[in-house]
C-alpha cells in the first residue's frame, strides 16, 4: 500500500464510522493506521473533513499504533477512537464479557480495558483477542483488512452499548463459553476470509461474473436486486453490521433466494445472491449460501404464509436477546407487523436444526422474535413486509428500553 493508497482508505473509513455514528460531535475523533509497502506504518487523524497520511515512527503519536502492530502481526489496520457508549466501559470496567455472538466472533470471549497506551498494556489486553477498551479514549481495535477493523469497532460499541442498556432490563448474560469459544475460532479461521478474500478481489471484470451467471427469469432478477437493496438499507439503518445477518425470500415451490456467506452487503451484486433448493438445500453459482440457509428453508417449511426471512443484529433488539427478555407490550401498526411480543427463542449455536426448532417455536403465528445472546428474526409474506417488521420490531424495542 502506497501512502496515495493509504490516504484514499482511511477517507473511506472515515466515511464508515461516520456512517455508523462513530465519528462525530457526539463521538468524537479517530485515528486509523495502516500497514504500507516495505514495512511503512501510515497513521491518520480521521476527524477532520480531509486527511493527510503520515509515516509514523517510534518517537511520536503513532508509537502506540506500532507496538499493536508488532502484537498482532497479522493486522493490517488500526482503529483507537471513543464512541457513545465504549469509553464509559473504558472508564468503570476492568474487562466485558461477550454477550452477543457477534463480539464474540470478531473480538473474543472478553475485551479488556487497558489502562493506558503504554506497551505492556497493549500487549497485555490484545493478547488473543483483536480488540480492547482503552480507558481515557475509548477502543483499540485490530483487523486484517479496514473493513473488518471497521466493523470491530461497530461491533465493540454495540457491546458496550448493549451491556449499559440492558441494566434497565435485569442486565445481559454473557454468551455460554464453549458456544463463544467455538464461534471466534469459526470465524477467525475460516467465516471471515471469505470476505477478506472479497476485498481483495473487488477489481475482478464485470464481464467475467456475468460469464458465471446462470439463466434468470425477470422475475428471479427483479427479487435478487430487491434483497441487495433491502441489505444495504438494513446496513444503512443500523440493523445489520458488516457481514453478519443473512436474508431470504421464496422463490417458487422449490426454491428460495439467499444472501451468500461471508460477504459485506455494501459489495453484494445480484449476482452474489444464491439459489438454493429447498428439498435439499444444494445450490450452485460461484458463491455459497448463508450459514442460516436451513434455518430459513425451516421456517419457509412450518409458515405456508411466509415469503421472506430476514435475521438481523439490530442494536435495540440484540439488548433483549442478550438479557434473554421478551419485546413485549407491542401495540398499534407495530403489532400489525410483527405481533403482540416478541419471544426469546432457546440457546442454539448458528445453523444447528435445534436454531430451527427454538427460533420456530419462538415465533408461532408471529411475525418476529429473538434469538438468545444473537439478533433477532422477522418474517413476512414477502420482502418488504419482511423488512417493515424488522423496522417496527426495533421500534418496539426501542419504546420499551425508553430510547
Amino acid at each position: 500500500m502506497t501512502k496515495t493508497e493509504a490516504e484514499r482508505a482511511f477517507l473511506e473509513l472515515a466515511a464508515r464510522l461516520r456512517r455508523e455514528g462513530l465519528l462525530g460531535e457526539a463521538a468524537g475523533g479517530a485515528q486509523a493506521a495502516l500497514r504500507g509497502d516495505g514495512g511503512k506504518v501510515y497513521l491518520a487523524a480521521l476527524d477532520g473533513a480531509g486527511v493527510t497520511a503520515q509515516e509514523c515512527g517510534t518517537g511520536d503519536a503513532g508509537a502506540p499504533f506500532l507496538h499493536a502492530f508488532a502484537v498482532k502481526p497479522e493486522a493490517r489496520a488500526l482503529l483507537l477512537l471513543g464512541g457513545a457508549y465504549a469509553p464509559r466501559i473504558a472508564d468503570t470496567m476492568r474487562a466485558l464479557r461477550a454477550e452477543l455472538d457477534d463480539m464474540a466472533q470478531i473480538v473474543g470471549l472478553t475485551a479488556r480495558v487497558a489502562g493506558s497506551l503504554a506497551p505492556d498494556e497493549i500487549a497485555r489486553c490484545l493478547r488473543g483477542r483483536n480488540s480492547c477498551f482503552v480507558k481515557g479514549y475509548g477502543m483499540l481495535v485490530t483487523g486484517r483488512s479496514a473493513t473488518e477493523a471497521a466493523t470491530g469497532a461497530v461491533l465493540l460499541e454495540k457491546a458496550a452499548m448493549t451491556h449499559i442498556l440492558a441494566q434497565k432490563i435485569g442486565g445481559a448474560k454473557r454468551v455460554p463459553l464453549p458456544s463463544a469459544a467455538l464461534m471466534h475460532f469459526i470465524y477467525q479461521k475460516k467465516y471471515s476470509r471469505i470476505d477478506l478474500g472479497a476485498e481483495a478481489a473487488q477489481g475482478e471484470a464485470a464481464e467475467a461474473r456475468a460469464a458465471e451467471t446462470p439463466a434468470q427469469t425477470a422475475r428471479e432478477r427483479g427479487i435478487r436486486e430487491s434483497i441487495v437493496a433491502c441489505g444495504k438499507r438494513l446496513q444503512d439503518e443500523g440493523l445489520l453490521q458488516g457481514t453478519w445477518g443473512n436474508i431470504a425470500v421464496r422463490l417458487d415451490e422449490a426454491h428460495m433466494l439467499c444472501t451468500p456467506s461471508g460477504l459485506d452487503y455494501r459489495r453484494l451484486t445480484p449476482d452474489d445472491i444464491v439459489k438454493v433448493a429447498l428439498s435439499t438445500l444444494a445450490y450452485g453459482g460461484r458463491r455459497k449460501p448463508t450459514s442460516e440457509k436451513r434455518l430459513h428453508r425451516d421456517i419457509f417449511a412450518a409458515r405456508a404464509d411466509v415469503g421472506a426471512v430476514i435475521h438481523t443484529h439490530a442494536r435495540r433488539c440484540g439488548v433483549f436477546a442478550a438479557a434473554r427478555k421478551s419485546v413485549c407490550c407491542i401495540e398499534g401498526e407495530l403489532r400489525a407487523l410483527v405481533g403482540g411480543e416478541m419471544r426469546c427463542a432457546g440457546h442454539a449455536l448458528p445453523s444447528t436444526k435445534r436454531l430451527s426448532r427454538v427460533a420456530i417455536r419462538a415465533l408461532g403465528d408471529r411475525n418476529g422474535c429473538l434469538l438468545m445472546n444473537h439478533g433477532a428474526l422477522c418474517c413476512g409474506a414477502d420482502l418488504e413486509r419482511a423488512y417493515l417488521a424488522c423496522r417496527a420490531a426495533e421500534a418496539a424495542a426501542g419504546r420499551q428500553l425508553g430510547l
